[in-house]
């Protein structure tokens, strides 16, 4: 499992994150820690080393920019990620150009976001997904595997696959952790990935139509995804540099 810490000076905020220890678990991710006082977090996370901050952006101690400034002169490898309800761009301008900073959640944080953003840190810190045609020692796994390979436009959670398959839906996360190093929802983004670049190259669709056969129904949320996970490539951009003439 990957960690987290939490910083925020709302403890509604905080509690509202670890409503969420399902989401994160299924995503390879557990919280060890959080503070509404950033100044007794930084002691915290010296102390605990995790691999991910998720902090307020606005907090009257210390904001969360000043908090990055802190960690990264103690030279701790940490990845950050800034949790706001403010559009603040040129605390954000400096939280990615001069902190280099993983990423940043609008309040309130819904789990579409996070889950996305989970996957992509995930590989981030060394999990990647595996190639579509993996076997494992594991049946149960393989069975999951092959549904997701055909099927990855389905609306999938750990919870319908577990029912599905009728395994508990923290085997499951176990199961990709242990047999593949990655997480159920990472691999599912990477079989999403892989079909919308196949479309992308062989076919007329129009961007829309190509995101909804991927499992995206969402115009937008399809082009950020894509693009981040592209080394900011949108699709448009992708097909016109590998579309296959036929």
């Amino acid at each position: 499992m990957k960690t987290i810490y939490l910083v925020d000076d709302d403890m509604p905020i905080i509690n509202a994150m670890l409503e969420k220890r399902d989401l994160l678990l299924g995503c390879g991710f557990e919280i060890i820690g959080a503070e509404t006082n950033p100044i007794r977090a930084l002691d915290h996370i010296r102390a605990k080393r995790p691999d991910v901050v998720f902090s307020d952006l606005k907090m009257p101690e210390l904001s969360g920019v000043g908090l990055v400034e802190v960690l990264r002169r103690d030279n701790i490898p940490l990845l950050f990620v800034i949790i706001s309800g403010y559009k603040e761009f040129e605390e954000m301008r400096k939280f990615f150009t001069v902190h280099n900073g993983f990423d940043y959640l609008l309040k309130p944080v819904s789990d579409v976001e996070l889950t996305n953003l989970l996957g992509r840190l995930y590989i981030r810190l060394g999990g990647q997904p595996p190639e579509p045609e993996t076997e494992t020692p594991s049946r149960e796994l393989n069975e999951i595997l092959k549904h997701l390979k055909e099927y990855p436009a389905m609306n999938h959670t750990l919870e319908s696959v577990g029912t599905l398959f009728n395994i508990h839906q923290k085997t499951v996360c176990k199961l990709f952790t242990k047999h593949l190093n990655t997480t159920f929802v990472a691999h599912l983004m990477a079989l999403r990935m892989e079909r919308a670049e196949g479309l992308l190259r062989t076919t007329n669709m129009t961007v829309k139509e190509v995101g909804i056969n991927a499992g995206y129904t969402n115009y937008f949320y399809f082009t950020k995804v894509f693009a981040k996970t592209h080394d900011g490539k949108t699709p448009t951009e992708y097909r016109s540099e590998n579309y296959e003439k036929r």
